[in-house]
């Protein structure tokens, strides 16, 4: 029997970044949030906010939107995640 593959995979990636950056990222994560999860959001919105009005984001976006806001931590972390479970199933 094969092996059953995910439809969706991640790809490592190496970046460089400015050490007050990433100080800056990690403030602004909770704790065990994924650090790679938020940076992998934050693209995201950069490639969406270019070229799109707020009607025209997916919910799911929205909530990747306010996730990479500085203020994303303890019950609002836990709303959001919530949130973004339930609209992706």
């Amino acid at each position: 029997m094969r092996r059953r593959i995910k439809g969706s995979r991640h790809v490592a990636v190496h970046l460089t970044l400015h050490p007050l950056l990433l100080q800056e990222i990690d403030d602004n994560l909770a704790f065990k949030s994924s650090r790679s999860a938020w940076i992998a959001g934050a693209c995201q919105v950069k490639i969406d906010e270019d070229h799109k009005h707020i009607s025209e984001y997916t919910s799911s976006q929205l909530i990747n939107i306010l996730r990479n806001r500085s203020d994303y931590s303890g019950p609002a972390e836990v709303l959001l995640k919530s949130l973004l479970e339930i609209l992706t199933k």
